[in-house]
């Protein structure tokens, strides 16, 4: 490693960490000081800005612990700030997170999760599409940016005056809409799982049979007929966009 190497790596080690690592020899700690607190409180800003409800609910110690850990320890594979919570949130999946709420890493993921479905490419060709088509029978068209996601926890509801301790688990479908606004919808456990058949690509009239079988409905012909209902549903809650015209 050269002279010029060693200053370079010493200096951001500094700038990472600046309780353990000294500045390099020459350089004025008033002067690198800035540069440290300027670094620290643009990556703090911007995960607060992401995760509003995470930062209610952890007290100051818990929320810059985390933050300097992460900002210390973390080796970002992205030089975009916006990507910078998706790195957060990895982080937080490998990190002991014993002395924290049990939900932390799920609301984390939750409150990431709008900004890939924002920033998707995906779009719809409607010419394509027939919105009145037969949804039972028809390839289905999928709306091309949502996820069907299940927590363990009701992270949609937690606040900083709502915390549960126990599991409740949860299906959400996180969705962006034709007015480009990212929404969610909380499914049951039917409606979740034939939602997951659906993107399996398996047609609604084989799904909704296996799901009669897996669910040992004594009347599979009843089920399909509220399958029906639950696929027009999906189609208002814009999961399902229409039939794929033949």
């Amino acid at each position: 490693m050269n002279a010029t190497e060693h200053y370079q790596r010493t200096f951001a080690a500094h700038l990472r960490n600046p309780d353990v690592n000294s500045p390099p020899q020459g350089v004025d700690a008033q002067r690198i000081g800035v540069y440290t607190k300027l670094l620290f409180n643009n990556v703090d800003d911007f995960l607060r800005s992401c995760f509003p409800v995470l930062r209610s609910i952890l007290d100051d110690a818990q929320w810059n612990t985390l933050v300097r850990q992460f900002y210390a320890g973390h080796a970002c594979q992205t030089p975009y700030f916006r990507e910078i919570p998706g790195e957060f949130v990895q982080w937080l999946s490998a990190t002991d997170l014993s002395n924290f709420p049990p939900f932390l890493l799920e609301l984390a993921h939750y409150e990431w999760v709008e900004i890939p479905l924002s920033l998707d490419d995906s779009e719809t060709d409607w010419n394509s599409i027939d919105p009145d088509g037969d949804l039972l029978d028809g390839q289905l068209a999928l709306n091309p940016v949502m996820l069907l996601q299940t927590y363990q926890y009701p992270v949609h509801k937690i606040s900083a005056d709502c915390q549960p301790q126990t599991p409740e688990p949860t299906h959400l479908l996180l969705l962006r809409n034709t007015a480009g606004k990212i929404t969610f919808v909380e499914l049951n456990a039917v409606t979740a799982r034939l939602l997951q058949l659906l993107q399996e690509g398996t047609n609604a009239r084989a799904a909704l049979g296996q799901l009669a079988q897996e669910m040992q409905h004594p009347d599979p012909q009843q089920l399909m007929g509220f399958g029906v209902h639950i696929l027009k549903q999906l189609q208002a809650q814009q999961a399902l966009l229409g039939v794929i015209k033949t």
